[in-house]
């Protein structure tokens, strides 16, 4: 169990890269996201900050690190996860214009 777990952590970390230095190398994004993602390069960048994270807890769940480091490591990680998702979101939301109130 513990193996599949590590593996599909992998291949999630993976893939976060790929489309992610894919969206800041070209500009493009996932076919469904291409109508929604505003500013692809911030998407991006967001995506590898995400895609980081995910990769160090699959290197954490193999290699045995020391309680406190972790700790520490895992409230750095959360806090880059959190900074990742805003980018996201922020890249889906700038640059819309506002509609007229009346």
């Amino acid at each position: 169990m513990l193996i599949a777990l590590n593996v599909l952590l992998f291949a999630t970390a993976f893939f976060c890269l790929a489309v992610g230095i894919t969206a800041v190398a070209a500009q493009r994004v996932l076919p469904w996201l291409a109508g929604k993602v505003i500013r692809p390069r911030l998407w991006g960048a967001g995506y590898i900050l995400f895609g980081v994270v995910v990769l160090y807890h699959a290197v954490v769940a193999l290699v045995h690190v020391d309680p406190d480091t972790e700790l520490v490591l895992t409230a750095v990680t959360t806090a880059t996860a959190l900074g990742g998702l805003v980018m996201m979101t922020v890249a889906q939301r700038a640059g819309r214009e506002a509609r007229p109130l009346a």
